[in-house]
């Protein structure tokens, strides 16, 4: 390899690095602020889950060492707290760490909660602890696997979790349906004339993106496929590949525009009879990651009863690895005949 070669090779890897600093900077910079949280705590099915799945097993944290990974203002935290933990850490790299002691600490929880700031791949927990009882995170991104925080969980379990030890949540289920748009129609036609110029290559890019936005439960024209599943307690630590067959029943008829992703995960393995589950379904109150949408090029007009069969992948984005692109593949013999695509999508963080 000529001298020429090996600095261009040196400078991509350079660029790459900054590349994944900034992404990270950015990321974290995020939840450094008050208003992400303010928009987290008030996502009440979110919070509530949480609460419920710790407070009806109190006999599972009494006495207890917790590890909370991503731990943010410590609300998860205090619940273990209040649920008799003998320790709890909360881990948050973002700065808001601060401002999670000074909560436990006006909450009279400071002999129990500790909060470390940092990476939870780089630091070392306190007091000389070796193994935890139970961890805790509100991991979940978008479409399930975005922001990339379940490699974290899954790299604390392998770490520090004792054997026979309970990750909460610990089985995540993602979702995909077919739904209809009544406005989509509108905004494809509105970059075909943008003040009387030609914007139709920016719709053409537009179409390509993953979108998060709420999904009316009453526009779901399809059942619901479940497309992948991970289970906590034993799953590998590597970044999440995966393609799935699909077949959806139409439950009345008229159009699809759109795929759309939701999840749900559970806090299984406790006391109750009915395990706490959390759900991002359009059927669910409604919580803060909504829906992911992936519109169709050309909309699917369909007939109750009729089938939908499909191909669905997800993979890290090549640009940013707490981002997830997707591929979508459907066939169906619809009111209109034949139709079928292969469509990519790519997505970006919810800032």
């Amino acid at each position: 390899m000529s001298g020429d070669e090996v600095d261009v090779s040196s400078r991509k890897l350079k660029n790459l690095t900054l590349n994944e600093e900034l992404e990270e900077s950015v990321f974290f910079q995020t939840y450094s602020r008050l208003e992400t949280h303010m928009d987290l705590l008030k996502d009440t099915a979110r919070t509530m889950a949480y609460r419920d799945a710790i407070e009806q097993n109190r006999k599972l944290f009494e006495g207890k060492v917790v590890l909370d990974v991503g731990c943010g203002m410590g609300i998860l935290s205090l619940f273990a707290a209040k649920a008799g933990a003998s320790k709890v850490i909360g881990v948050e790299n973002a700065d808001i760490a601060a401002l999670a002691r000074q909560i436990v600490k006006d909450n009279g929880k400071e002999n129990v909660v500790n909060v470390v700031q940092g990476l939870i791949e780089e630091v070392e927990l306190p007091d000389g602890i070796q193994q935890v009882d139970i961890i805790v995170s509100e991991w979940m991104g978008n479409a399930l696997y975005m922001e990339g925080m379940l490699h974290s969980v899954l790299f604390a379990r392998d770490k520090w979790l004792r054997p026979g030890g309970l990750v909460l949540p610990n089985v995540a289920h993602l979702w995909i349906s077919g739904a209809c748009d009544p406005h989509r129609s509108l905004n494809n036609d509105f970059w075909n004339n943008v003040e009387g110029f030609d914007m139709s290559s920016v719709g053409i890019q537009v179409s390509h993106e993953a979108v998060v936005d709420c999904v009316a439960s009453q526009n779901v024209l399809t059942s619901e496929y479940l497309v992948h599943t991970t289970r906590l307690e034993s799953a590998l630590n590597k970044p999440i590949k995966f393609r799935s067959m699909f077949e959806l029943e139409v439950l009345r008829t008229g159009i699809i525009h759109s795929m759309i992703l939701c999840f749900d995960v559970a806090f299984l393995g406790g006391q109750t009879e009915r395990p706490v589950t959390l759900s991002t379904s359009p059927q669910a109150p409604w919580t803060h990651w909504e829906q992911t949408i992936l519109h169709l090029d050309n909309p699917l007009y369909v007939q109750a009863k009729e089938r939908i069969v499909g191909g669905f992948g997800m993979f890290p984005s090549s640009e940013n690895s707490r981002c997830m692109n997707f591929e979508l593949g459907i066939r169906s013999k619809g009111a209109k005949g034949q139709a079928s695509l292969f469509k990519y999508f790519t997505s970006s963080q919810k800032q």
